[in-house]
């Protein structure tokens, strides 16, 4: 079992990740760049920090599942969008 700081250490890791993968679709969807590569790697990584976090093998807080799910939301909200236009 990890001790608390490697816990901490793993789990910033994952959410730096999950947010360089948020900021790049983000940075891509402002340039009117393809954002699909951008937003799979977001549900990528995202997704799997979630299932982590259900599985209890990281520690989240509410808040940040909240967060990460509202993201997917409006990621998958926006390849709709642009698949049907």
């Amino acid at each position: 079992m990890n001790s608390p700081v490697e816990e901490i250490v793993s789990v910033s890791e994952q959410l730096k990740e999950v947010q360089r993968a948020l900021d790049l679709f983000k940075e891509k969807q402002q340039k009117r760049e393809s954002a699909s590569d951008a937003a799979i790697e977001f549900v990528e990584k995202a997704s799997l920090v979630l299932d982590r976090a259900e599985k209890k093998e990281i520690l989240l807080t509410e808040d940040q599942k909240r967060r990460i799910r509202n993201n997917l939301v409006k990621i998958r909200s926006s390849l709709v969008r642009n698949m049907e236009g």
